[in-house]
């Protein structure tokens, strides 16, 4: 049986992005306007990424200790979405409450549509609902085939961005991944209703939950803080969902899990009419490769705030490594702010092939700060800015000069770090 494909086109470009997600949009808008025709392909059938089928739409933190610290064509999006009426800026102080507070609650239409706009103003060719198949590195570029809905075509390119979150372009390529042994439980967001919590009888809850068969990491004490908030705020199991079978299996087992908890909590006098009345378009992953990168950011040197003669942007989150029965969280101390090295977005050896996202060259804990979306978004402009100028000289990634890097950062108005 013969199972090859014939090519139904063959694209060029300087810059080819994978993936139009958190990084990857803003990857491919600073690439274009640093100078390179760029080719922006998503899988989904709209740009955002986890922002936006996902439903994490709550972008933080841009700012840290009361100052700003990621700008440019990212924070951009976010303030052409509030003058829209897409959301509210909230209040900046030196120390909030809690880091949350800083979050800033987008509506996904106007944000989705505000992406769109913006990549097409740069000049970037985007193509939808399109997925890498398979990658080649040369010495000129990278070879590029992608699954299409109208079948199989071509992308060359001098340079290529992995954005996809899941390392895809990187490990297709031949360059080594990173795995923790045990990856952070995923979230599929979602609003219940149809109840009055002052009314529910909390007693009943709790006896009906000793016979209940729900998941083991489920308590009656969580329950009714889920009715608290409106919400399922499930931690689902997620192994390999960098795989389709990985993927198809947490897709399952969330719906599964989220079932039995719907059926139990509708047999609760008074939670009779509750209801699921929106769920996210898929479940939200924290966790799944990480690229082995030049360097390694560690989780002592992101929480410490080192300093590299490489940064190219800030980082302020918490460690915030998920597990099945709650969060492990780590503050930096007051003034401290992390830096990302470029050297951590290219694969070990690689001459045309950048990333960006939470795939990123970084341990465990470290990780599961430079996960959230502001860093996304800050380290995809970085990569756009480098993968466009290394096009444009005809370089390999690692040989362009820092101090160009840094101008081309600061030309669309991104924050690059300074020594302290």
């Amino acid at each position: 049986m013969n199972f090859a494909c014939e090519i139904s086109k063959e694209l060029t470009c300087d810059v080819a992005v994978i993936g139009g997600g958190t990084a990857g949009v803003f990857a491919a808008i600073a690439a274009a306007r640093t100078g390179a025709k760029t080719i922006l392909i998503e899988k989904n059938n709209i740009l955002g990424g986890t922002m936006t089928v996902a439903n994490v739409n709550f972008p933080g933190l841009f700012f840290a200790w009361g100052k700003q610290i990621i700008d440019g064509p990212c924070w951009e999006s976010i303030l052409r979405t509030i003058k829209l009426g897409g959301g509210v800026m909230p209040e900046i102080s030196f120390k909030p409450r809690h880091h949350s507070l800083e979050q800033i609650r987008l509506n996904r239409f106007v944000y989705t549509a505000v992406l769109f706009q913006m990549c097409e103003e740069a000049g970037v060719e985007i193509i939808c609902n399109s997925m890498l198949s398979a990658a080649f590195e040369n010495e000129d570029g990278v070879q590029l085939i992608i699954t299409g809905k109208d079948g199989v075509f071509a992308v060359t390119a001098k340079t290529a961005v992995d954005a996809s979150g899941d390392a895809s372009l990187a490990g297709l390529a031949g360059y080594s991944v990173l795995k923790s042994e045990t990856q952070q439980p995923a979230t599929l967001q979602n609003h219940i209703c149809g109840y009055d919590i002052n009314n529910v009888n909390v007693n009943e809850l709790q006896q009906k939950f000793k016979n209940a068969d729900l998941p083991d990491y489920i308590t009656a004490d969580v329950l009714i803080s889920y009715l608290r908030i409106n919400k399922l705020d499930m931690h689902i199991p997620c192994i390999d969902a960098d795989t389709s079978e990985g993927r198809t299996r947490l897709e399952k087992t969330t719906f599964s899990e989220m079932l039995k908890v719907y059926q139990f909590l509708r047999g609760i006098k008074e939670l009779e009419d509750l209801e699921i009345d929106f769920i996210a378009e898929e479940t939200g992953v924290r966790e799944t490769n990480r690229i082995l990168g030049e360097s390694i950011i560690t989780a002592e040197d992101y929480i410490n705030g080192v300093f590299y003669p490489d940064s190219v942007c800030y980082a302020f989150y918490p460690i915030d490594l998920h597990v099945m029965d709650g969060i492990e969280q780590e503050f930096h101390k007051e003034n401290v702010v992390a830096k990302v090295p470029y050297s951590a977005l290219i694969p070990k050896n690689s001459k045309h092939i950048l990333c960006a996202g939470r795939c990123i060259s970084s341990d465990t804990y470290a990780n599961s700060a430079l996960r959230v979306e502001a860093v996304c978004m800050a380290a995809g402009q970085a990569a756009g800015c480098g993968a466009a100028l290394a096009a444009n000289h005809n370089l390999p990634v690692a040989e362009i000069e820092y101090s160009d890097l840094c101008r081309a950062l600061k030309s669309i108005n991104a924050i690059v770090p300074s020594a302290e």
